[in-house]
């Protein structure tokens, strides 16, 4: 018989607050580098550079949001 696993309370937004604000600011880095890299072309070295500082403000934002979840 599998137990059915009880949903984990949402964490309160006063213990993270700090937390979410970074989240925020990831994200707008992360809406302006879309914007930027759109404006240019497709194979340009630039924009190259561009998607790998996407990638690793993608991975910050997800590690941030990862830590959030487990901080109950």
């Amino acid at each position: 018989m599998m137990m059915v696993r009880a949903p984990q309370p949402p964490v309160l937004p006063l213990l993270v607050w700090t937390e979410q604000r970074e989240v925020l600011r990831l994200q707008d880095a992360r809406d302006d580098l879309q914007r930027r890299i759109m404006m240019l072309r497709p194979h340009s070295h630039k924009r190259i550079e561009l998607e790998a500082r996407l990638r690793d403000v993608t991975a910050q934002q997800l590690k941030l949001q990862a830590a959030m979840g487990r901080a109950i």
